[in-house]
């Protein structure tokens, strides 16, 4: 309901703190203070350790050093989930939510001991070679899969940004403010994209001109399809002062992100793929599921708490933290996976790209219209499914 999604972006308890108060809120600006809180700093700065050393292995073709970012990707991953999980015994909870020397113990203890099963697989067994092939498979299919989440996670922004804005309405008349913005929000950004090309050329970067054409138009034709299909779900609802207000100021924000996936996509089949810009959203991504998930996963508690519901969730305030750091250390080793120079695996990495790029495009779109149809749920004005209230003929 549209009431939880305003309180996700009002009142949070703090994540970071993992023992926050009911009464404890956090602003979007506290995002990093929540990750390198007292409790969570030691997680947070064993993540930034395993992502710089995978980093550096990346820099390498050696075969020695892809082996290693296997090895370690699912190792340090696995080690969290497992410890995660292993949370609801109190003798494991006791190490990793006590003193500094203790916090890291299980989780990396964990790590070292598959990472060193996988070395030993990979180096003294007859099946090595099969189980690297698997393995690499898998990391592909994670990179694929975070795309998802990628456009998932990278609304948070833009909606608590919507939802404050919305908030604040306090008149009743009709408004097309949401209508015009979705409609000359992908426009605005193909402008703004072109300025940002004409810096880059400066600069020596080279875009040609059929990657200009094709970047805008793509662009424009994506921006009418998502207000084609948002003006049927919408219908006379759109003119909600309150949905109107959200509907807009969402598109602004999220039709930014959309078109830098468009524009990398299309860059990546004339030049190598650039991982430096993925790799600065990966960074963002990791930061916005860490907070997410801790925000999610403790207004749920709170709720079972009120009613008096003893039953503990497998995510909880004790791991939450410790599923974040499991998921994005495997997106992570998946990123560096595919930017490394060795990876022979994979026989064409653009293509690889291009999907992926693909793919956080039509989630992204999908995510457009979820946001607008809770929205129009929250505010009581439609009753329908999501696919009934895009299919469903209407007096427009």
């Amino acid at each position: 309901m549209m009431e939880e999604e305003i309180e996700l972006g009002e009142a949070l308890p703090i994540p970071g703190s993992l023992e926050s108060s009911d009464n404890e809120v956090v602003t979007n600006f506290d995002i990093l203070k929540i990750i390198f809180s007292r409790k969570t700093a030691p997680h947070a700065f064993s993540l930034s350790i395993f992502l710089i050393l995978l980093g550096f292995f990346s820099q390498s073709s050696n075969q020695l050093f892809i082996n290693l970012i296997l090895i370690l990707g699912f190792g340090f991953s696995w080690g969290y989930l497992i410890t995660a999980f292993l949370m609801r015994f109190d003798y494991v909870k006791n190490f990793s939510v006590g003193t500094y020397r203790k916090i890291l113990f299980v989780p990396m203890l964990l790590s070292f001991l598959i990472s060193l099963i996988l070395y030993y697989i990979f180096e003294y067994t007859n099946y090595g070679e099969s189980v690297r092939d698997a393995l690499s498979l898998i990391l592909i299919f994670i990179f694929i899969v975070w795309q998802f989440a990628q456009a998932w996670w990278m609304r948070v922004p833009f909606k608590e940004i919507a939802l404050k804005k919305m908030v604040k309405v306090n008149f009743e008349d009709s408004s097309n403010f949401g209508k015009y913005m979705n409609a000359v929000s992908p426009f605005f950004w193909a402008i703004i994209g072109f300025c940002v090309f004409l810096i880059l050329e400066s600069q020596g970067v080279i875009f040609s001109l059929i990657f200009k054409i094709l970047w805008f138009i793509l662009l424009i034709l994506l921006g009418s399809l998502t207000f084609y299909l948002l003006n049927r779900m919408n219908s006379k609802n759109w003119s909600d002062p309150m949905i109107s207000t959200f509907s807009g100021y969402f598109a602004v924000g999220y039709w930014s992100f959309l078109s830098y996936h468009l524009a990398v996509m299309l860059y990546s089949r004339e030049s190598q793929p650039s991982f430096v810009f993925d790799l600065v959203f990966m960074i963002m991504t990791i930061m916005l599921v860490i907070y997410s998930l801790s925000a999610q996963t403790l207004r749920s508690e709170r709720r079972k708490n009120k009613a008096s519901n003893q039953k503990q969730n497998i995510m909880n305030r004790h791991n939450v933290i410790l599923y974040a750091i499991s998921f994005t250390a495997a997106y992570g080793a998946s990123s560096f996976f595919l930017a490394s120079g060795g990876t022979s695996f994979v026989s064409n990495i653009k293509n690889v790209g291009f999907i992926s790029h693909l793919i956080v495009i039509i989630s992204g779109i999908l995510v457009i219209l979820l946001s607008n149809y809770t929205a129009l749920v929250g505010r009581g004005l439609i009753d329908q499914g999501f696919v009934d209230s895009i299919r469903t003929p209407k007096d427009n």
